[in-house]
């Protein structure tokens, strides 16, 4: 296990009370250059086996789902839809990355898919529609 930091990650500061709180139990991170959101896994991220527990792995895909399309769709949204795939179990110390596609952005629903990897190999999948909110400018972050 490394607790290193990956060439290109920043440490990332939610805006929601909910995300802060989570950020509390391990940083979270962001590449910037193609808004990629990260995480090292800790033991307070695991559940009773010892794996990350599938709350925190469905909010964080939530979380860079929002926040990407906020900062690549330009618009403000909330979930309204989504459904979760868990293919692998997370470990404490695996280095989690959150890559994000958006499908389809209409004027009100914006559909996308969340990929979590570790290490390129695919971990969880989400795909998930989101609402477009009137707002002065664009933001989400779950």
């Amino acid at each position: 296990m490394t607790d290193s930091i990956p060439t290109g990650f920043a440490p990332w500061r939610p805006s929601s009370p909910f995300m802060e709180h989570l950020a509390e139990l391990g940083a979270l991170y962001k590449r910037d250059a193609d808004c990629v959101l990260a995480l090292r896994v800790g033991h307070a991220h695991t559940n009773m086996h010892s794996i990350a527990h599938g709350g925190l792995l469905a909010t964080l895909a939530d979380s860079a789902l929002g926040h990407t399309i906020a900062e690549q769709g330009q618009a403000s949204v909330v979930t309204v839809q989504m459904s979760v795939e868990y293919l692998n179990p997370v470990k404490p110390g695996d280095w989690l990355e959150a890559h994000v596609h958006i499908d389809k952005q209409g004027r009100r629903l914006i559909y996308a898919t969340c990929l979590l990897q570790v290490e390129g190999r695919v971990m969880l999948k989400a795909s998930a529609v989101f609402a477009v909110r009137a707002a002065p400018a664009p933001a989400s972050d779950g």
